[in-house]
């Protein structure tokens, strides 16, 4: 497939699967919270109906008594035993009566002396109750809602009852009808009134109080609530069919957004892609008569945008091209000297030392610093220590613990920290030069932060970024540098290990103690050593055979190598004797260690597949600098010597060597 279907195609895809799975989304998003708004009205809807209800029940008695102005009146009429004259001093009444819908006179035996009402307001199909129906009923029952008999009275004593009534019909539903739901009146699982514009009484299954299931003409969720004690109840009504229909539309309006969206894409990705391609293929031309010798070969500049300076560039690269091949031609010889030179350089030094003091002061002159400190990680890494410094005072210098102070912090992140900065930056620590301007560089090798290159000035000129590139571009080439020391240092680690155990030998013991012993004189920290020896090993290789024998030096060099830090140094003295060189532990630490190397050896035997277990334990002798000695012979000895006594007090024990007497000195 060329690039510009696949551009083409890719402009596609990375249009529609958003817009796609984004349009899905809201569908379902709004889909869920119509629904959701819809159900969350249905409890208000109905319980505003049954408010209104209650209101206008409140009100019928008064509205009835209020109705008569004079119950002389009522009297008069009642007495002249004339329905029609009754019915008309009703109706009369009951248009100056707001609020009430039809008015019943009764006799003073109770029976019906006349009546007037309005129609109420019903779905065809359904017959509002007689009034002698209403009055043959509770107060409150299908369609109407009226008072109990109201006794009117004159001078002269009880002349009948007056009853008062509402319809419960459309009226009470009026302002209720909403866009995702239905309010309707229910008698006898009928609907009988509704503002929704239904044009017959329809039948409703599952009506029961509260909410639930119900089904007018198709399933929806509805709440119900009853009006009194009989069979008339509010339901507010949410069919299923508005959702999946809002589903629908929603769904075919995403389908042809996205038909019209895919053919706008293709459109405007072929024309993209075509723009892209047609450039790449001008220059591919190009390459290849540049490959080919014709540096006379030109691309139009069609344009001025970056496709134009594309291609001005490439006709300048064309221009210039025969010149610098004519000047590469000429500076090779020298080039190929200068890579003699750095080679050689590289090959002729494996000093630690040199190199680290080389990136420091060749940093220091590139960027024209007044001082500089090369901060190294300790064995733990957990603090950096000043290996070297240029126009600082060192005996200001100390640790500092990783993340602290402005070393600190480029060490911990392996990041470059400049001051002055933007909010004022971090704070050197007590323990770092201070300069009000400086540049910190981590310091990489092997893809890990050895160390840091902290560069300083007096004055108030900051370091700017052409410094700042100087100092990381010194830093990668003295991290290559750096690297290859380690690969010669590990070389020579390989000439300074046991060969039958792997544990370093007495040489590199001699090597480590050295720089234990400076760094313990610099920074006046203790450290010990530890003289370990296998008890009755004789034995064990007469017994067992050498084979055996040198299988448990091995195992022993483990376990004993598992129990210390990996700042110790473990040694193979000669033959069944080692020793343990623990940087910065007191006697009291160094005790601690030796008694659990002791037990690690003694309490698990050593075993072998098809060997039965052989028992083996240790004598250690303890020495600590500078209590029992100030030098390499004198600790050994010292620690020598404290071994010789747990092996005469019978073995299996650690013994400290004793101070030296008062006045004298041991020999180093």
């Amino acid at each position: 497939m060329s690039l510009q279907r696949r551009l083409t195609l890719f402009f596609i895809l990375i249009v529609i699967l958003p817009l796609g799975a984004a349009g899905f989304v809201v569908q379902d998003v709004v889909v869920e919270q119509v629904a959701r708004r819809g159900e969350s009205a249905l409890a208000p809807a109905v319980n505003s109906v049954v408010a209104r209800y209650n209101e206008r029940v409140s009100v019928l008695p008064d509205l009835t008594r209020a109705s008569l102005a004079q119950s002389e009146d009522f009297a008069e009429v009642i007495e002249e035993d004339d329905r029609a004259r009754t019915n008309d001093f009703l109706q009369k009444r009951l248009v100056n009566t707001n609020g009430l819908d039809f008015l019943i006179a009764l006799d003073p035996s109770g029976d019906i002396a006349g009546a007037a009402g309005t129609p109420g307001d019903f779905l065809p199909g359904f017959s509002p109750p007689t009034f002698d129906e209403i009055m043959a009923t509770d107060p409150v029952g299908p369609g109407f809602v009226r008072t109990e008999p109201i006794e009117v009275s004159s001078p002269d004593g009880s002349v009948g009852f007056l009853v008062g009534g509402s319809w419960v019909d459309r009226t009470l539903l009026t302002g209720t009808a909403q866009e995702t739901l239905e309010i309707h009146l229910v008698a006898e699982d009928e609907i009988i009134a509704t503002p929704q514009g239904l044009q017959r009484v329809m039948p409703v299954e599952g009506v029961q109080e509260g909410r639930s299931e119900i089904q007018v003409d198709g399933n929806g969720l509805g709440e119900v609530v009853a009006l009194g004690d009989n069979d008339m109840y509010v339901m507010a009504w949410t069919p299923y069919s508005q959702i999946q229909d809002l589903e629908r539309r929603i769904l075919g309006g995403l389908l042809g957004l996205l038909l019209l969206a895919v053919i706008a894409t293709a459109v405007l990705a072929f024309v993209l892609a075509r723009l892209i391609a047609s450039p790449l293929e001008e220059l591919t031309e190009a390459a290849r008569a540049i490959a080919g010798g014709h540096f006379d070969h030109r691309i139009p500049v069609r344009s001025n945008d970056e496709v134009g300076q594309l291609a001005l560039s490439f006709n300048e690269m064309s221009d210039h091209l025969d010149t610098t091949i004519t000047d590469l031609e000429s500076s090779r010889d020298q080039l190929q000297r200068t890579v003699d030179r750095v080679g050689a350089t590289l090959r002729s030094t494996h000093d630690m030392g040199q190199i680290l003091d080389s990136i420091l002061s060749t940093a220091s002159d590139a960027v024209l610093a007044d001082a500089g400190c090369l901060w190294l990680f300790t064995g733990t890494r957990d603090e950096l220590y000043p290996a070297l410094s240029r126009g600082v005072d060192e005996d200001a210098l100390d640790r500092l613990r990783v993340g602290e102070g402005i070393a600190g912090l480029a060490a911990e992140r392996g990041i470059t920290v400049k001051l002055p900065a933007d909010g004022g930056g971090p704070k050197p620590s007590r323990n770092e030069p201070r300069f009000p301007v400086t540049l910190a560089v981590p310091l990489y090798s092997a893809q890990r932060v050895t160390g840091v290159i902290a560069l300083y000035r007096e004055g108030a000129v900051p370091f700017d970024r052409k410094d700042l590139d100087t100092v990381v571009f010194l830093a990668e080439q003295g991290g290559v540098a750096i690297e290859n020391v380690l690969l010669h240092e590990d070389a020579q680690r390989l000439s300074l290990t046991d060969g039958l155990t792997g544990v370093w030998n007495r040489r590199y013991l001699q090597m480590q103690f050295r720089q234990t012993l400076a760094s313990a004189n610099r920074f006046d920290r203790p450290f010990s050593v530890l003289m370990l020896d296998l008890d009755n090993f004789k034995d064990v290789n007469d017994t067992y055979g050498h084979q055996r024998g040198d299988a448990i030096l091995i195992e022993f060099a483990e376990r004993a190598g598992a129990a210390l830090r990996e700042i110790d140094t473990f040694v193979r003295y000669g033959g069944e004797e080692f020793v343990c060189l623990l940087a910065e532990t007191d006697m009291s630490g160094a005790r601690t260690t030796a008694e659990k190397i002791r037990q690690t050896i003694s309490n698990d035997p050593f075993t072998a597949v098809g060997e039965s277990p052989v028992t083996v334990t240790v004598s250690i002798g303890v020495a600590c600098y500078p209590l029992h000695g100030s030098g390499y012979q004198s600790l050994i000895e010292a620690a020598d010597q404290a071994l010789y006594r747990a092996k005469e007090e019978g073995r299996d024990r650690v013994r400290v060597a004793k101070r030296p007497a008062p006045g004298l000195h041991l020999a180093t």
